[in-house]
């Protein structure tokens, strides 16, 4: 993953309580915590879960073979999207990404499922990307969010580069035993044509390396959405109500997220019920073959009914 520079770019464009395990395709999602910001609420969820026995199976799979069965059990891919113009590689490998950037607290936890078992996939190296609450990248705070995809600016891949070295809301955690990574990060705000989302890749067979993950290949490309009833709450509060000149996309009317199904919407819980301000904890499951080096879905450059 590390063997290009830090300019180089991939491919283009662009929610109930529980303590015991994983509800059928969304990972397990804890409610609690009392609005201690981003830190306070992961360690609340993470501390919750501890000891608790998760259901890959259950999560990913489209069903479980009858007892004495030798049928295996069928397991459901993430639906693979575009890298989308913002990517950057050799991010850092951490849980806390958002370097003070403010906006509504957000403990999100990916587990990652091999699909040809229906278990967990440990040492798999998640990588995060998504903007701010302003609706900007970091690496791109020179480009506005209000304006529309520019291909006239990007390579033939459909990437743009880089306008400064900057590295918010970007990160890399590897899977646990269980397959979870969790990310501290806050919610997600909106630009141009699109709505609110959090780009990802799911790489393999690599390792951490100082700060980063080296080699490896990248077994899933993907996105993640949210609500439109979350997101049209979390759009109220300040500082995503500051974001005026462009209007969010309904997850409902974003293409990309149509695409992706209902499987890729986050489960959500208030850390304090009645107040989405004082933090939410998430969840979502992802079901990746390790082995695969699928291509990103659609073609080159972005798609005319939808910003990348």
């Amino acid at each position: 993953m590390t063997n290009h520079a830090r300019h180089t770019r991939h491919t283009q464009d662009e929610n109930a309580p529980a303590a015991t395990g994983f509800s059928r395709r969304k990972a397990l999602t804890v409610l609690g915590g009392a609005g201690l910001g981003v830190a306070g609420i992961a360690a609340y969820a993470a501390q919750a879960s501890a000891g608790t026995e998760s259901s890959a199976t259950g999560a990913a799979a489209t069903g479980s073979p009858a007892a004495g069965s030798t049928t295996a059990p069928q397991c459901l891919l993430t639906a693979e999207q575009m890298t989308g113009p913002y990517y950057l590689e050799d991010e850092k490998v951490r849980r806390d990404i958002t370097e003070n950037r403010p906006g509504v607290p957000l403990a999100l936890t990916f587990q990652v499922v091999n699909t040809k078992s229906c278990k967990p996939l440990p040492n798999a190296a998640v990588d995060i990307w998504h903007c701010d609450a302003g609706g900007v990248y970091a690496g791109y705070t020179g480009i506005s969010p209000d304006e529309p995809y520019d291909p006239s600016k990007a390579d033939e891949n459909g990437h743009i580069p880089n306008t400064d070295e900057t590295t918010f809301l970007r990160g890399v955690q590897l899977t646990d035993a269980r397959g979870r990574a969790t990310f501290e990060t806050i919610f997600p705000g909106w630009y141009y044509g699109r709505t609110t989302h959090i780009h990802l890749k799911v790489h393999y067979g690599g390792e951490v390396e100082g700060r980063t993950y080296e080699d490896g290949h990248v077994a899933h490309t993907g996105q993640v959405f949210f609500s439109d009833e979350v997101a049209d709450a979390i759009a109220e509060l300040d500082p995503y109500a500051k974001h005026t000149a462009s209007e969010r996309v309904k997850l409902t009317d974003d293409r990309t997220g149509q695409s992706a199904g209902a499987a890729s919407v986050v489960t959500l819980k208030q850390v304090r019920p009645g107040s989405y301000s004082k933090g939410l904890i998430g969840s979502i499951v992802l079901g990746v073959d390790p082995d695969a080096t699928p291509p990103e879905a659609g073609g080159r450059g972005p798609r005319p009914s939808s910003a990348p």
